[in-house]
């Protein structure tokens, strides 16, 4: 009996030892298959974060725009030719993903940019309505960083705050707030507007009549037409006597149409016209119809300024006129990004240091020192522009600076966030015409 229950202790104890060592190793084997794993993901990172950065850049390739966006993939250009396409080490590479300026094309060539060339920042779009459909669509693209440049519809930088949507160019109503106090201090109590008909110039309109109006003017009557208007005949007749200037926001070929036509009809009243209405390739083609012409804006062909004089050489030597906003623009969203990669040594696969490098990032523009407010919506100085004829070339000069303007002026963010966006409507309703 003794030796039945001494064997049976001798077998328990084996037993007891074999299990210890098999737990034993199953736990040796799962930290190593750990460890393994943890090595592998850390050397993929590794490679990704050495390999290129593929940046896309969105804009128009056709249409009425189709010059604008040719001037926006200089700008882009410009930029990565200074640095040799190559930022903390790293290449990159350029994809221009071309739209027609409808939100569903752009959005189309968005899709392109992340899913077939693998684009970590996208630059772009250039429409307003462009700009609503990429913030509206930009849940699909969590990874992807897009910076905003030229579109400048009101809400892609109002509430709700998107981790992956940042404006480096301005909000519609940013230039214009200042302008519209600045007309009505010159002596304009009485306007028309006219506008084509989608988000960036609702925008404008809207931000121009909400000083102009504050201050004291009317709006006596607006104008809205679709992109690609090329007769003006029966607004022009129907403009009233009574007005003391027409408020342009009509761009590319538009508004040359339109001025080209209000001269034939004989049509002498005082003009003032949006950011982009008398931009550099506009006064190329009808400088001196438009002498003298103020226009509020976030970039100007004539300042001090050694990062503007070197854009304009640049520019200049290239296409062999004067450089202008949406080259600017672009160019500027290209320094943002540059600097935002140095300041993360490269590793945009860090996505979170990379987007917290952008909101603390101070740049150098073009023509002024900028900053993110907390909305993604970069501050910029904003400037009334004259058309001047500077050493036979028509250029805007500057005549009056406000200096690092928000996209709500003297307003609080929440009086703004209140109010319905600008459209038509809106408008109509909180800034009606007189009677």
């Amino acid at each position: 009996m003794k030796k039945i229950i001494l064997w049976l202790l001798i077998i328990s104890v084996t037993i007891a030892m074999v299990s210890a060592l098999s737990l034993t190793g199953c736990k040796t084997t799962a930290t190593t298959e750990t460890t393994a794993a943890a090595t592998t993901a850390a050397e993929t990172t590794a490679a990704a974060a050495t390999g290129a950065i593929n940046i896309g850049v969105l804009t128009v390739t056709s249409g009425a725009f189709a010059q604008l966006g040719q001037d926006e993939i200089d700008g882009v250009n410009i930029a990565f030719e200074d640095i040799g396409f190559t930022v903390a080490g790293r290449k990159i590479n350029i994809f221009i993903e071309g739209t027609d300026i409808t939100p569903e094309t752009a959005v189309d060539q968005m899709r392109a940019a992340v899913e077939r060339d693998k684009c970590q920042i996208v630059i772009g779009p250039l429409s307003g309505s462009e700009g609503t459909a990429i913030k509206n669509s930009a849940g699909e693209w969590p990874d992807t960083t897009i910076l905003v440049a030229s579109s400048a519809a009101e809400n892609v930088t109002l509430p709700p705050v998107l981790d992956n949507v940042w404006r480096v160019s301005f909000q519609g109503m940013q230039p214009m707030h200042p302008f519209g106090e600045w007309a009505y201090d010159q002596g304009y109590k009485k306007v028309v507007t006219l506008g084509e008909d989608y988000d960036f110039p609702w925008a404008h309109v809207g931000g121009f009549l909400k000083t102009f109006t504050d201050k004291g003017g009317q709006v006596a009557k607006k104008y809205w037409v679709p992109i690609g208007t090329s007769d003006y005949s029966s607004i022009i007749s129907d403009i009233p006597k009574d007005i003391d200037a027409i408020y342009l926001t009509i761009s590319g070929t538009d508004i040359i149409n339109f001025l080209t036509q209000m001269a034939s009809f004989g049509l002498d009243i005082p003009i003032l016209g949006g950011a982009t209405s008398l931009d550099a390739g506009t006064l190329t083609t009808i400088g001196e119809g438009v002498e003298g012409v103020c226009s509020g804006s976030v970039f100007t062909s004539a300042l001090d300024r050694p990062q503007l004089q070197h854009l304009y050489d640049r520019f200049y030597a290239l296409r062999g006129r004067p450089v202008g906003l949406f080259t600017g623009m672009k160019y500027d969203a290209a320094l943002v990004a540059i600097q935002a990669i140095e300041a993360v040594n490269g590793n945009i696969e860090d996505i979170a240091a990379f987007r917290e490098a952008l909101k603390n990032g101070k740049y150098e523009g073009s023509v002024c020192s900028m900053q993110f407010d907390d909305l993604h919506q970069m501050v910029r100085d904003v400037f009334i522009n004259q058309v001047q004829n500077v050493d036979g070339v028509w250029t805007n000069v500057p005549i009056k600076t406000y200096p690092a303007v928000n996209q709500f002026w003297t307003y609080s963010a929440e009086e703004y966030e209140a109010l319905p966006l600008y459209d038509k409507e809106t408008i109509d309703q909180l800034f009606p015409n007189a009677e």
